[in-house]
């Protein structure tokens, strides 16, 4: 009988073969000499990319040539022949999660309700000559996310993991105490972060392969309370149960339920913030962390695609800080 690690470097294995999908429709894409209507399953919106492939109806928009150094298997795209799924893909922490994966050959189901940001993420993927299907896709909504990672499994023939980072931070944040709190800004809160977390997990759980891995993005927000952000913390310490219980429930398929919790991330969330609340562009550095800046999208990403991949396949029902020693 072949050992439980055997049986895991088997699964790995398998995804070494590429993906055959058949036949599909084509959709729109960013590239300009594309003229075909964009797709729309349900009530989501698609625009995907793809390397150039030989079938001339496909469910994947045309990208341009695949540039030499793309060209490459084995050690250069270990994760060939997976597919994952990134919520709030298409900027941030999501954006950079998923450029990660393809370029480690994955191909890419890219979730995001920003049209502006679904449009630049459908542009880079398709320069990059990368197999990306990029969807306007709300979490909160149950059926939305349904109709998403069915669409991924008919189109791709499997899913393997997933990045679940789709998150807000609601117009009260650092500003409403709990006896200020409006119940509009809880619910919309509540209902991304923390709802919309669940309806993914349980849509991806439902579809995902043997030996499969889904990271949760929390915060540090998730691991303690901090005053005038209540809304916010309670959707992230959210996040943490549901990714442990998770963990515990799936491991008998070792599916890997993992979470990620940054500090200080400077992304295009945080600018917004920023912005809202007229923050001066000379302001000085006031982050109670260890190193002297911000972290990057691609610092976290980087903790992220670890837990997806093949090097972390022990590891379940973990919460990863990447806070430059916050706390």
């Amino acid at each position: 009988m072949p050992s439980a690690l055997a049986k895991i470097r088997h699964s790995w294995a398998r995804a070494k073969t590429p993906l055959t999908t058949g036949p599909k429709e084509t959709r729109d894409s960013s590239d300009s000499s594309s003229t075909a209507p964009v797709f729309a399953p349900s009530s989501t919106t698609t625009t995907t990319t793809t390397a150039p492939a030989p079938a001339p109806a496909t469910a994947m928009a045309q990208a341009k040539s695949q540039p030499a150094h793309h060209q490459t298997t084995g050690q250069h795209e270990p994760l060939r022949g997976r597919v994952f799924a990134v919520t709030g893909g298409a900027s941030g922490i999501g954006f950079a999660t998923a450029k990660i994966l393809a370029r480690r050959g994955a191909t890419v189901c890219v979730a995001d309700v920003d049209p502006d940001a679904i449009k630049s993420a459908a542009t880079y993927f398709a320069d990059e000559g990368r197999q990306c299907d990029v969807e306007r896709v709300d979490v909160s909504k149950r059926a939305q996310v349904d109709s998403w990672i069915a669409g991924i499994v008919a189109r791709h023939g499997r899913l393997d993991g997933a990045a679940n980072v789709a998150g807000i931070i609601g117009k009260c944040h650092g500003i409403a105490t709990v006896a200020e709190l409006e119940d509009e800004d809880w619910d919309k809160i509540i209902a991304v972060n923390l709802t919309g977390t669940m309806y993914c997990m349980r849509a991806q759980l439902r579809n995902i392969e043997h030996g499969g891995s889904i990271v949760n993005v929390s915060s540090i927000h998730g691991l303690k309370g901090f005053a005038k952000h209540a809304a916010y913390d309670a959707s992230k310490h959210g996040i943490v149960g549901l990714t442990k219980a998770a963990a515990l429930e799936n491991g008998d398929r070792e599916i890997r339920v993992n979470s990620v919790a940054p500090g200080a991330i400077y992304t295009p969330l945080m600018q917004k913030n920023w912005d809202f609340n007229r923050r001066p562009d000379d302001a000085p550095f006031d982050e109670p962390t260890a190193f002297q800046r911000q972290g990057t999208a691609e610092e976290t990403a980087n903790v992220i695609c670890f837990l997806l991949g093949p090097e972390s396949t022990f590891v379940s029902g973990s919460v990863y800080q990447v806070d430059g020693a916050w706390m």
